[in-house]
């Protein structure tokens, strides 16, 4: 009698120890979860770029950047990973020394929670204090080693700026792009940026390999313009047509961008034509992707006038305005949220959903 009553305790203690194990299972943060069966999943991430202040005296807009980092510190979920966009500091190079890690560390309150910062390089990144320097290897060489959280997969000399990576079950893949990348310091500063052979062909072999239903590419040119001031003549390069064409071809979802100093989102539609027009006139693009410009975390609003083209865009760019945006995965559809504020606290300005 005594040794049934000790197994039916043993049989009652394991079956509670499992039950419980399941609950602290069930208690797992669904943002960087998939669900059951692998075929979709949930996730979220935030997208920003150009948090750069406007003087040497003032590299970083810290103001605005620390209160951001705090608002998204409080969202629940949190996200998986924060991507930014380029144009961290005025300079790379200040009095003697290189600002990234400063500026890094401005994310800690996130990273040191498991948030994960993710960059894509912009123009900034590469400059001497003294602009007339132009943009020099040796910052590339500094950011490549200091960002050792993006990873290692590019092109050979491009590791840590071309990279991909995806989601947890395989549902999202996620490319980041350099436009600027060199080979040796140059003052041609082309800065709507180039999409050079080699790294075209490694992104359309990782495009290849994934099965991922949506797609998002990180970048920091512009592949539209909408405002005249920052509009520049490198933007209608045709290495960028041909990333375009081959994005609306392969259904991404999102190209997210900054450099221009303002918000303006948009699905590229059939209605819209390639930048620039060829005679005859290129073939209208077909599969809805959206260009996400979320210009500024800080850098000085653009207050230039919008091209009347995009007049009926939906564009933002109001004095002491800045932004970031909040993407979730669920499924085949993405939702997208953009809040924009100052000080205090932000609130939702733009939303919109792809589904694929």
């Amino acid at each position: 009698m005594f040794g049934f009553k000790n197994t039916s305790l043993r049989i009652a203690a394991m079956t509670l120890f499992i039950a419980v194990a399941a609950m602290l299972n069930s208690c797992t943060d669904t943002a960087t979860q998939s669900p059951i069966g692998g075929s979709s999943e949930s996730l979220r991430f935030v997208f920003l770029a150009d948090s750069r202040g406007d003087s040497l005296e003032h590299p970083v807009h810290d103001t605005v950047l620390k209160n951001i980092v705090s608002q998204i510190g409080m969202l629940s979920p949190k996200p998986s990973f924060v991507m930014f966009g380029g144009d961290m500091s005025y300079r790379g190079w200040i009095n003697g020394s290189y600002t990234f890690n400063a500026w890094r560390n401005l994310f800690a309150p996130l990273t040191s929670s498991g948030i994960t910062l993710y960059t894509a390089i912009g123009n900034h990144e590469l400059y001497h204090q003294h602009s007339s320097y132009g943009l020099l290897k040796a910052n590339q060489v500094e950011y490549q080693n200091t960002f050792t959280d993006n990873p290692n997969n590019g092109p050979a000399g491009y590791e840590r700026l071309a990279y991909t990576f995806t989601g947890l079950a395989g549902n999202a893949f996620f490319a980041v792009l350099d436009p600027y990348f060199l080979t040796l310091d140059t003052t041609h500063e082309g800065l709507g940026g180039d999409i050079e052979l080699p790294q075209m062909q490694w992104l359309r072999t990782q495009v290849a390999q994934t099965t991922a239903k949506h797609k998002f590419l990180f970048i920091h040119t512009p592949y539209y313009y909408v405002n005249a001031d920052t509009a520049e003549p490198s933007a209608s390069n045709q290495s960028l047509t041909t990333l375009w064409s081959f994005l609306d071809s392969n259904k991404f979802d999102i190209y997210a961008c900054g450099h221009s100093h303002l918000f303006a989102r948009k699905m590229i539609d059939s209605t819209i034509l390639p930048e620039p027009q060829t005679t005859p006139p290129t073939a209208p693009w077909k599969n809805n992707v959206v260009q996400l410009l979320n210009g500024t975390c800080g850098a000085g609003p653009s207050t230039g006038s919008i091209e009347p083209k995009y007049a009926t865009w939906n564009v933002h760019n109001a004095p002491h305005t800045y932004y970031f945006t909040v993407v979730d995965i669920l499924g085949t559809t993405v939702t997208v949220k953009t809040y924009g504020g100052y000080l205090g606290a932000f609130t939702l300005m733009d939303s919109f959903t792809v589904t694929r």
